[in-house]
């Protein structure tokens, strides 16, 4: 199914329109025309998950908020948050 939908996808004008798409639904209902059109015979279903799976394997770049997050840049909510008051001298006091 893969490489029959990768054949699809050469077609840059029906890669455009895929990706020009609102919604995921969108999307598959373009896959699905083009590929009965082909006569390949998919299911919503199946395009659907094989797309799930696509993305879960494409996306191991952590989003923003991850990034920052590991970078330092944000602290998550249960993490102790130094205080920086003149009072204690900021810096060696955390609080929870």
């Amino acid at each position: 199914m893969l490489s029959q939908i990768q054949s699809l996808l050469q077609n840059s004008q029906l890669r455009e329109n895929i990706q020009a798409a609102v919604t995921q639904t969108e999307a598959i209902k373009m896959l699905l025309i083009a590929s009965a059109e082909k006569g390949y015979t998919f299911t919503a279903e199946s395009v659907a998950q094989m797309l799930s799976e696509l993305t879960f394997v494409d996306s191991n770049e952590l989003s923003e908020e991850e990034l920052l997050s590991v970078s330092g840049g944000a602290m998550a909510d249960s993490a102790p948050k130094l205080c920086h008051t003149a009072g204690c001298g900021g810096g060696h006091c955390y609080l929870s």
